[in-house]
């Protein structure tokens, strides 16, 4: 009997520490949580490069790009996507992440955001809503559902975080 006691407490242990989430260690830092596996996958991070770009004699547009038509970093589709941010407690992680998908153009990834002509300019691009889950205090699931496949990015004041959804 008491043997059986201590198989069912190991494994009990060992479910248990197999559920839990691992959670992100540096602040501001999304990262893709594969609910299958329960593994923490770090998106491709960048800085933003600018580009401004004339568009014949009375047009122009600006915005930002990345090298390459593809991500490293693939996760297969699936509905949600789930990743994993940490912050500051209090902060609200959909005011420092905007969700975004890039245009391929040649052989980069391409956000225009403002486009001008002769008489007027604009400045926009569109944002893809997601919703938040609270794990605990400063960590957060940002849920995205019902995307694409394409190239996409999780966009800071710093930093892109970019992934491929295949």
């Amino acid at each position: 009997m008491k043997n059986y006691s201590i198989i069912v407490l190991l494994l009990l242990a060992f479910t248990s520490s197999k559920a839990q989430t691992k959670l992100p260690e540096f602040n501001d830092k999304p990262a893709y949580f594969n609910t299958s596996t329960n593994e923490l996958i770090e998106l491709e991070k960048s800085q933003y490069n600018t580009m401004a770009k004339a568009k014949g004699l009375f047009s122009a547009e600006g915005g930002f790009y990345l090298n390459g038509t593809k991500s490293s970093v693939k996760i297969a589709n699936k509905n949600p996507l789930k990743f994993i941010v940490k912050v500051n407690p209090g902060t609200d992680p959909t005011s420092v992440f905007d969700l975004v998908k890039f245009e391929v153009r040649k052989d980069k990834r391409v956000l225009v955001t403002t486009k001008a002509k002769v008489t007027s300019t604009s400045t926009s691009y569109e944002k893809i809503s997601y919703t938040l889950e609270k794990i605990k205090d400063g960590y957060y699931y940002l849920v995205a559902k019902n995307l694409a496949p394409g190239e996409y990015f999780f966009g800071s004041n710093d930093f892109m975080f970019a992934f491929s959804l295949e």
